[in-house]
């Protein structure tokens, strides 16, 4: 076996200091799209509307960017959108009773024609908007940092929303396990009844809880429109809120689970993109890769849950 010929595919693609970056960058708004899906399944509630926020908050990022004149001014509109966004599908979903995947897939359906229109009506351009007045978020070189090697480069030079998103999940771990509120979200997730008879409003945990996911996918919507393209392109979620939903899924619905389990789709991207570069693979390929990412992790994971619960009934049984 040629060892040579595999250690350099091992130094290009994956011991590779801009590959890693690359892969930091690209996994960020899919963990604040599972931040969004994890919000919600803790509270009992299957958003798949996660993919029209994430739409909506970039398109008012770059609004707010263009005729604010500041990249700050477009994070408040990204975030009061999907606040808005995520009140309204828990007003018409929690409050009103509609049915929750119809609601979802409406808001999807509507995000993908209403961001389309916007661009021709406001900004008179058709497919993409991007402009010298945008103000988008600069890389931020942490002093000190730059000079460690290795290290420094791996985690100096992001934008503010990347720091922002680390920050997003070392704090809702603490949320959800070391606080009072954190522990009331799950117990409606796991037992609403329950949860009801200790005095706890399940009905006013669950309106937060998918107002707090419209926040998160928003955040997502802000990266892809100030941080990473600095413009709007029509449909530039691309998946990412039902990849978010995936990442939620097969990272156990923990924070950290969440964030590693992004890392492999922000991988998968970045492996594609060098390989789409030296066009080794097919272009039509690579775009299917974190797709397919997504199918193999959740059939692996849905194959070892099926195991894990086999195995319990058969020592169940067994001990009967």
């Amino acid at each position: 076996m040629d060892w040579s010929g595999v250690l350099d595919v091992v130094q290009r693609y994956i011991l590779n200091v801009a590959n890693l970056q690359g892969m930091l960058r690209l996994a960020t708004p899919v963990i604040l799209a599972g931040l969004c899906a994890l919000i919600t399944d803790r509270a009992g509630i299957l958003n798949i509307a996660g993919e029209g926020m994430i739409l909506f908050g970039a398109w008012f990022a770059v609004a707010g960017s263009y005729f604010f004149s500041s990249s700050f001014a477009g994070l408040f509109a990204g975030i009061l959108t999907g606040l808005v966004i995520g009140g309204l599908f828990a007003l018409f979903s929690l409050k009103f009773r509609a049915n929750i995947i119809v609601m979802g897939i409406a808001i999807n359906t509507f995000a993908n024609a209403a961001t389309i229109f916007l661009t021709r009506a406001v900004f008179h351009v058709a497919g993409s908007f991007s402009d010298p007045k945008l103000q988008g978020f600069g890389p931020i070189n942490i002093p000190g940092l730059q000079s460690i090697p290795i290290l420094g480069p791996l985690l100096s030079g992001y934008t503010f929303v990347v720091y922002l998103t680390w920050a997003l999940v070392i704090l809702t771990a603490v949320f959800l396990y070391r606080t009072p509120w954190g522990l009331h979200l799950r117990a409606v997730g796991e037992n609403p009844q329950a949860a009801e008879t200790l005095g706890i409003n399940v009905g006013r945990i669950r309106f937060l809880a998918v107002m707090a996911s419209g926040v998160f996918a928003a955040l997502a919507g802000v990266y892809l429109s100030l941080a990473h393209l600095n413009g709007f392109v029509d449909l530039m979620s691309a998946g990412r809120g039902f990849i978010g939903m995936a990442v939620n899924t097969f990272g156990g619905g923990a924070p950290l689970g969440v964030f590693l389990s992004s890392l492999l789709f922000g991988f998968t991207d970045t492996i594609g993109f060098r390989l789409q570069a030296e066009r080794i693979i097919p272009v039509y390929f690579i775009q299917m890769l974190p797709y397919l990412v997504t199918l193999a992790a959740l059939t692996f994971f849905t194959v070892r849950r099926q195991r894990a619960l086999k195995a319990k009934i058969a020592t169940s049984h067994a001990g009967d």
